[in-house]
């Protein structure tokens, strides 16, 4: 066997254990449905710095975006230059608002935030629904992972699929956010060492000979339209132009706050912690998105003459320029990244069930104890994990061509819904709930008619989603200063929450 392989298996077994262990650790803490969902104000800044980082960074960032590289050259590069910038941005100006209003009256998800920030149940309802397009993202995780199982370890795709799953399900179901945070800020830490050295190999131009300035001609003759002298890709749907690229930039403002991230910030043990989060969660998404720069060099350095899929250069690469020891353990450490975002997500998931469906809507209509809705609730966020892998896995088995690409058509729909109602709803008291279901509208039929084929047939989920983004927030703006005031009484516990 080779010894890669050999060595991968020992470290995975490794790496599966502490997960594990972990998930034994998070079922301890978890005695009510609110720690299953948020952990609430448990952790420090730098662990969910670590933990916020990883979500962000995932499996997309650690496969996809060197996927992109490797097949499109340097202007790919925009994406993960620009998306920890928008989505940090978007972090600083609203998770202050979500920690201090979740802590005061209790909310759980970012759909009961938006419902309870406007009163409505419609909002809550209807973003319940949108959220569900999380499974895309899951989905994308759920590849990346066995992607990295048949490259490095040499077990089949669907095998890699079914071992992904059942190594997630064991332990979100036992400790969820506890075990989702645990996991997440050691995941996150491997994940900040793989970056680093990505970063140095390609600075030393590692596997090229004659050093940086071959690897940059090499580059530039097996790529001629992606070489370094290039920013933009002409005729391409994402990168040929400056005003493509700027929409990926908007679309990733509310990434920061989709229901898998924004709740995060409830488990922060005190709002006054929120500068000291932000500022961690910038150095480290900075750091992580440098694993770009592996597409790069796996150009100078893959013959190509080997066929690959795209996603595949980073696993690929390792294996070309590192002994076997090492290219196993920092393969491990992509795994990483795809579980510290796939478990955040399946949390996610299950409360969309558990706690906006079930614990807001019907328990409210029947005649529930608490004790025995409490029970309930927890019982479905930890049965219905095994729901959403179950679903992923079976749109997992064929896996999509871009990963990057692939996730951003459920992340597209979800940001361009929640524009307007989160990022401007949260930082302006005015904003109304007329104003917010009507930019919901309009931001997500505008995504959709932008992407589908039944409407502009736009193959770019991130020009779609900056679209819908900025149409959004435009019609928050201006139907709520049409429209006027709301009655006094509209969003009372908001306002009590923020003053």
């Amino acid at each position: 066997m080779d010894s890669v392989v050999v060595y991968s298996w020992i470290f995975m077994g490794i790496f599966i254990g502490i997960m594990l262990a972990m998930g034994f650790i998070g079922m301890k803490k978890t005695k009510s449905a609110d720690d299953f969902a948020t952990a609430r104000s448990s952790y420090g800044p730098m662990t969910i710095a670590l933990v916020i980082s990883a979500g962000i960074s995932s499996g997309s960032t650690f496969m996809g975006m060197p996927g992109l590289a490797y097949d499109l050259g340097t202007p790919s590069l925009w994406y993960p230059l620009l998306y920890p910038v928008a989505t940090l941005i978007g972090m600083l100006f609203v998770a202050k608002t979500i920690k201090k209003y979740g802590d005061e009256f209790g909310t759980r998800t970012i759909p009961e935030f938006i419902g309870d920030r406007f009163n409505s149940e419609f909002l809550r309802i209807v973003l319940t629904v949108i959220s569900i397009l999380l499974i895309f993202y899951v989905v994308s995780q759920l590849v990346a992972a066995s992607t990295m199982f048949q490259i490095m370890m040499g077990v089949d795709y669907h095998w890699g699929i079914i071992i992904t799953g059942v190594v997630l399900a064991i332990y979100v179901f036992m400790g969820g956010s506890h075990s989702d945070i645990l996991t997440d800020s050691i995941q996150g830490f491997l994940m900040l060492i793989t970056s680093l050295v990505v970063v140095v190999v390609f600075v030393a131009s590692v596997g090229v000979e004659g050093g940086f300035g071959d690897m940059i001609s090499t580059i530039k003759e097996r790529n001629p339209t992606g070489g370094f002298d290039q920013l933009f890709l002409p005729g391409n749907n994402t990168y040929g132009s400056f005003w493509l690229v700027a929409l990926l930039f908007i679309a990733h403002l509310p990434f920061g706050i989709l229901p898998h991230l924004g709740n995060k910030f409830l488990a922060v043990k005190s709002n006054k912690d929120m500068k000291k989060l932000i500022m961690y969660c910038t150095i480290f998404a900075t750091i992580l998105s440098l694993m770009g720069l592996g597409g790069m060099l796996g150009i100078a350095v893959i013959d190509p003459g080997v066929e690959i899929r795209p996603d595949q250069v980073i696993p690929v690469l390792f294996q070309e320029i590192f002994p076997p020891f090492l290219a196993a353990f920092l393969a491990v450490t992509v795994l990483s990244a795809i579980m510290s975002t796939s478990d955040g997500l399946i949390v996610s998931l299950t409360q969309l069930l558990a706690n906006d469906l079930y614990r807001k809507s019907i328990v409210p209509r029947f005649n529930v104890s608490k004790e025995k809705a409490e029970k309930i609730e927890l019982g479905i966020s930890r049965y219905s994990t095994f729901v959403v892998i179950l679903i992923a896995a079976i749109m997992a088995w064929n896996p999509p061509q871009f990963l990057s690409i692939f996730m951003w058509i459920g992340i597209g729909g979800i940001v361009s819904a929640t524009a307007g109602p989160l990022v401007v709803g949260a930082l302006w008291s005015r904003a109304t709930k007329a104003g917010a279901i009507t930019s919901l509208v309009v931001g997500t039929l505008s995504y959709w008619y932008i992407f589908l084929p039944i409407g502009l047939g736009v193959r770019n989920p991130f020009a779609a989603a900056g679209t819908g983004v900025l149409l959004s927030m435009i019609t928050m703006v201006v139907f709520t200063l049409i429209v006027g005031k709301q009655e006094s009484n509209e969003c009372g516990n908001f306002r009590k929450g923020i003053h």
